[in-house]
């Protein structure tokens, strides 16, 4: 590939969705184009954290669509590169666009215009996503986990530090808030095993595996006849112990922090989902898109949750 089109290539890649105006003047019309374009990035990409949000106070909407959305980007740097050089670099964009707005000089970028406005005024805590792209550079390395442990660890800086973010953003407890996020972590990664398999990605535990006479490359080559229930679920127990160590913390029946008690009795849902498929991933309904049922469920949970339930 000559050399030229390899940087424009990189270019692309790392700068995405950044927009041509002014780095210097932002008007008040461009950062409301921006907020729209956070939520429906959110919308598109991280359906029931966007659902569970709504729920949130009219005046930290915004904040949270801006963590959401930029979340998302530096999440999929994985999904969206040909090779970890290129991850890298766009990782080391995002950590230069937070230090942007730290410095109050965001760069004119879709996210990064809501980001700096959701420092100032949204209590957004950039050093959470700081921890989220350090831990994301694991996306970029072959290797699986080590042990339920390490894959704990990264469910914690990833997830959990997101959901700690929020809960900052609504004034409500981060660290019940990070063990209920580690929780959708774990779970999340379970559900998506056979798809992240497929596609070249490590997600389960090397000693789990090894524990059951299995490998990543062994599961990818066979699919579905493959059992892995056996290292499945203890990574369920796991998020089952973070969910119950949440709930019996203090604050997790707070006002403020219903809408992450949405996510945690989602997580729930997520972990029973598992158990009646005997911990088998390949075995798991097809993952449709949350709609009106999520909506409603979370409607009738939300009316529990003020009534004392």
């Amino acid at each position: 590939m000559p050399l030229a089109w390899r940087a424009y290539r990189t270019w692309k890649l790392v700068i995405g969705r950044q927009r041509s105006i002014n780095h210097n003047v932002v008007t008040a019309t461009d950062t409301s184009v921006f907020l729209t374009a956070c939520a429906a990035i959110a919308r598109e990409h991280d359906r029931e954290r966007y659902l569970a949000c709504l729920y949130a106070p009219d005046s930290r909407r915004d904040a949270l669509f801006a963590l959401l959305a930029a979340n998302h980007e530096i999440a999929k740097t994985a999904e969206v590169v040909s090779e970890p050089a290129i991850g890298q670099i766009r990782l080391q964009w995002w950590r230069e666009a937070l230090e942007g707005v730290e410095a109050g000089r965001p760069r004119a970028h879709e996210v990064a215009i809501p980001l700096a406005e959701a420092v100032e005024r949204g209590g957004l805590r950039p050093q959470r996503l700081y921890a989220i792209i350090e831990v994301r550079e694991a996306d970029l390395d072959e290797d699986p986990p080590a042990d339920l442990d390490a894959l704990d660890r990264y469910a914690a800086g990833t997830a959990g530090e997101l959901h700690a973010a929020m809960a900052e953003i609504l004034s409500a407890d981060p660290v019940a808030a990070s063990l209920t996020g580690t929780a959708w972590g774990l779970l999340g990664l379970m559900r998506a095993a056979p798809a992240l398999i497929a596609i070249g990605r490590r997600p389960l535990p090397d000693t789990l595996l090894q524990e059951c006479g299995l490998s990543h490359q062994k599961i990818r080559d066979f699919g579905g006849s493959i059992r892995l229930g056996d290292a499945v679920r203890p990574v369920v127990e796991r998020a089952r112990l973070h969910l119950v160590q949440a709930h019996d913390s203090v604050n997790f029946h707070a006002p403020a922090f219903r809408p992450l008690r949405l996510l945690a009795d989602r997580a729930s849902d997520h972990a029973s989902l598992l158990e009646r498929a005997d911990f088998e991933p390949f075995d798991l309904p097809p993952a449709a898109r949350p709609t009106g049922g999520l909506i409603w469920r979370h409607a009738v949970r939300m009316m529990r949750y003020r009534l004392g339930f």
